[in-house]
């Protein structure tokens, strides 16, 4: 019961810090290039696969954020990993209440919340956090969404 506790203390925390601004999922992608220079970036690139490309921003504190945009310039996923979780309440963006409503339900670690217009899935523990959240109707034609990691 004490780790429960600690896990959503720690997520409503995450959720709390501005650690970082990112195009939020299901939003265009046009802000992804300013977002290096607001989340001050010590890192950043890119590549292109067959139907999407995958933004890759490293964070002051380490954590590698992804962020998966089709060829339509829409963001359809992101995926995390390092010392700290991203600003879930930005880059979830519109998604973010079903989230919270969600995870409201669904207690413990891994959090995993799946409906029909969102998939997250967050775990770890201290200094060692991963997830990744994306939106089903938005996955590109022959997208696996094992591609979000």
């Amino acid at each position: 019961m004490l780790f429960i506790g600690i896990a959503c203390a720690m997520l409503g925390a995450a959720c709390a810090l501005p650690l970082a601004a990112h195009a939020a999922l299901g939003q265009n992608v046009t802000s992804v290039e300013s977002d290096g220079a607001r989340m001050h970036a010590m890192a950043r690139s890119a590549s292109t696969q067959n139907a999407y490309s995958v933004h890759l921003i490293t964070l002051p504190s380490g954590t590698l954020v992804r962020e998966y945009v089709a060829a339509n310039g829409i963001v359809f996923g992101f995926a995390w990993e390092g010392p700290t979780l991203p600003d879930l309440k930005t880059v979830l963006g519109a998604s973010f209440d079903a989230y919270v409503a969600a995870s409201a339900v669904r207690r413990g670690n891994p959090l995993a919340v799946s409906g029909g217009d969102l998939v997250v899935y967050s775990g770890g523990h201290l200094r060692a956090f991963s997830g990744y959240a994306y939106l089903p109707q938005a996955l590109p034609a022959g997208v696996d969404p094992a591609a979000i990691q």
